[in-house]
This record gives structure tokens, sequence and C-alpha cells, in this order.
């Protein structure tokens, strides 16, 4: 994380619906949390516990029902949604750079160099009146990122990016945000996929439209809190478990070795070459 300016501030906020049966639906009750700059901050939780709702409501899609969402200043917000048909304005490559960039660049040839380096940085190699129907949907995931990255957004939100995608776009994908976020962007990724969670500086886990976990990767994914139960029982639930959600093989893989095998309580990795490392210096003692 580059900076710790507070750029985005939600207080208590609530985003209700009135069912069919007359009762409310609670999609997001009494979330807050701030973010800052240059964080790439990873929203997770099973389906329906409302992370889709929190994008949209980030992005300004959704109103408020209560609370407050605070902005700091003139930011540029943009948004990646689950479904890519849903973002698409233009008929060509050319008209969706157009209609998104020309708010915020006026020349054409600005626009033109940006449309290309976003396009590059994706992976995407087609003409510029290419029809947007031809493309797959992976493809139209893809446009839609490029789109949003052309924009140099303070802040992207990515409502789960990768699930179109193959492995090298993905790869592609998560190295971009990375690079992106060095440079002061806040990005904000909504997944199910729990090892792309595993790359970020924060986890925030939403459960039945709740904020229930804001912290450390590793904190998520094992139980850090030292108390007599954990003395007393060595296997204890970490808060992804304790949410019913699959942790990402490396950590299964680390608490077998931790509980069954003997590798050091201390150890916390997340990714494959985390583990490694881990491994090796375990068996080199």
């Amino acid at each position: 994380m580059q900076d710790n300016l507070p750029i985005i501030t939600l207080e208590d906020v609530r985003v209700h619906y009135a069912s069919e049966d007359g009762q409310v639906r609670k999609a997001l009750d009494g979330v807050s949390f701030t973010l800052h700059q240059g964080e790439w901050i990873s929203i997770v939780g099973a389906n329906g516990s409302g992370k889709s709702t929190l994008a949209g409501l980030l992005i300004g899609f959704i109103p408020l029902s209560g609370g407050v969402r605070n902005i700091s200043g003139e930011l540029t917000v943009r948004g990646v949604l689950q479904q890519p048909d849903a973002q698409v304005l233009g008929d060509t490559i050319e008209e969706e750079f157009h209609y998104a960039l020309s708010p915020f660049m006026n020349t054409v040839e600005e626009q033109l160099e940006q449309r290309k380096d976003a396009l590059h940085t994706v992976g995407l190699q087609y003409p510029p009146d290419m029809a947007i129907s031809q493309l797959s949907g992976g493809q139209k995931q893809l446009l839609n990122i490029a789109v949003a990255l052309a924009a140099k957004p303070d802040v992207l939100i990515l409502d789960e990016p990768t699930a179109m995608l193959d492995p090298g776009a993905r790869d592609r994908i998560e190295a971009t945000v990375q690079k992106i976020t060095q440079r002061g962007t806040t990005v904000i990724w909504i997944t199910h996929h729990l090892e792309e969670a595993t790359l970020c500086d924060r986890i925030i886990a939403i459960d039945r439209g709740r904020c229930v976990y804001d912290g450390k990767s590793e904190s998520f994914f094992y139980e850090t809190e030292k108390n007599e139960k954990t003395i007393l029982k060595k296997e204890q639930l970490s808060p992804c478990e304790r949410l019913g959600l699959d942790p990402p093989f490396t950590v299964k893989t680390a608490l077998l070795l931790k509980y069954k095998k003997g590798m050091s309580p201390e150890a916390m990795p997340l990714r494959p070459e985390q583990l490694a490392k881990e491994v090796a210096s375990w068996r080199s003692n």
C-alpha cells in the first residue's frame, strides 16, 4: 500500500428492499469501513451475502436506505460487474472506449493512446471496428476491464473479474492490479475464489449483509487469537472457516502440516511459493 489516505468511508450503511410478501430484505445492514489510497481489498462471503450490493453501492449504482457514504474530493470511480453485457454501451470496441473516455480526455489522440495501452494490458488484440457482439463472455469481461483501466480511476471496483477468464488472462489481470495499486489506485476485488484473496492487503468478509471481518489476510485464513481455548485445543477455526468458506489449497496444506506433522505454528503461508519456503525452512531445522 503506497499511502494511507482515507478516500471513501461507509458509516452504518444500509440497503433494504421490500419483498413480495411484504417483508424487508436487508441486502446490507449496518456496514462501516474506510478505504485508503493504494489498498488492494478483497470482499469475500457466501453467495447472497451482499457482496455485489456492496459493489453497486461503492460505484454509485445503488442508493442508500440509511447511513452515510463519504467520498474524498473528486474521485474517479470505475467498476466492472459480473455480467459483462450489462455494461456495454457501444457496438464496437472503438465506440465503447469513446463513450467511456470522452468526458475525461479532450483529444482523439489521447483517447487512441489510452485505448491502445489498455487493450495491450489485458491482452486483447482486435481491430477497433470489431463488433463487441462477436466477442466471447471472457473477452467482453477483458474489454470492460480495459475500458475501466483506460479512465485511470482513483478507485477500481472489480466484481468477480476473473470468473470467465482462462488462467493466463487471470494471471495478467492480477499482475495489472498489483501494478496500479503500487501507483496509488485503490482496488476493491470481490470474489468467491479465495486463492485470489490471498494477494490482497486486506480482506473484508460480508455475512448476511453485515461486515463480520475486516483485517489482514493472514488473520482471516489462520486462527491467530491467543487465549485459553487455543492453548487447550490446537485446531481452532479461522474466521474463514467460521463463515463456512473453503480455504485455499495452500492454507489447507499448511494447516495439515502444522497440526499433524509439526511444522511451526507461526507459519502462515498464503501463496504456494510462501508454503514452499516455509517447508524448506522447517525441514532444514
